[in-house]
């Protein structure tokens, strides 16, 4: 296996393609993407097949497949004669997310509560315990980072399991993956999202106790907030960039 580009930062762990059933591409995409998430790739970053296939110790195929995957994601843009890049940030797309997300995680938790069975509850159950153990309280001083992230979106995505078709959630999961981005470029830290572990505890609260009429008020607000603070910390690092 070649040795990483010094041009670029250290790698995702190493993919394991002996142990692995998934195919080359997709061993690639999943660190391609991690390392675009987790701002290894920052926006606006030149993204070439020989960088690329330095890092992964792969051959350009499987590199190019992944990368037009996650063109399809919105994780990567495709420029002619430039070839691809890491997504700059806009603040448009990130009002934008929040407006899809209030529009339709509401409606999607009502239509859950509505339809709601043993197996449902259970799987918000789990999602909820899950992500006690690393939710973040006042004062917080670590980073937003992976573990939290897949916990706190695995609560989400639990509270909306329940509705239908299995395509909307698809795309609700895709917004979060994006709006996870954005949250880790503009927020100061976990403990900034300390207030959302008090939202989350009442929802699943209201879930338990199917009170549909609290748990659609709660979601709202959550998103709302959550969602100015989002935009708060986007100016606030747009402007001293400036």
């Amino acid at each position: 296996m070649t040795q990483p580009s010094a041009s670029l930062p250290q790698p995702f762990p190493p993919l394991d393609f002996a142990n692995s059933e998934a195919t080359l591409a997709e061993l690639v995409r999943k660190a391609l993407r991690h390392d675009i998430l987790s701002l290894a790739f920052q926006p606006g970053m030149h993204l070439t097949l020989r960088e690329l296939t330095e890092r992964y110790g792969v051959r350009a195929t499987p590199v190019r497949e992944a990368l037009w995957s996650l063109v399809g994601e919105g994780l990567a843009e495709s420029e002619a004669k430039i070839g691809f890049r890491v997504p700059r940030l806009k603040r448009d797309r990130l009002s934008a997310l929040a407006a899809l997300r209030l529009r339709i995680e509401p409606w999607g938790l009502a239509q859950s509560l509505e339809t709601a069975g043993k197996a449902w509850v259970a799987s918000v159950e789990r999602a909820y315990t899950g992500l006690t153990r690393v939710d973040a309280l006042v004062g917080d001083q670590r980073k937003i980072d992976d573990n939290w992230e897949s916990a706190h979106r695995a609560f989400h995505m639990a509270l909306l399991s329940g509705c239908q078709p299995a395509s909307l959630l698809r795309e609700v999961e895709a917004w979060y993956v994006e709006t996870d981005r954005y949250r880790r470029l503009s927020s100061p830290g976990l403990g900034a999202t300390a207030a959302n572990k008090y939202d989350h505890d009442i929802l699943f609260e209201a879930v338990m106790s199917m009170n549909a009429g609290l748990a659609v008020e709660t979601l709202e607000r959550h998103i709302l907030e959550t969602s100015q603070r989002h935009l708060a910390y986007f100016d606030a690092a747009h402007m001293l960039d400036d």
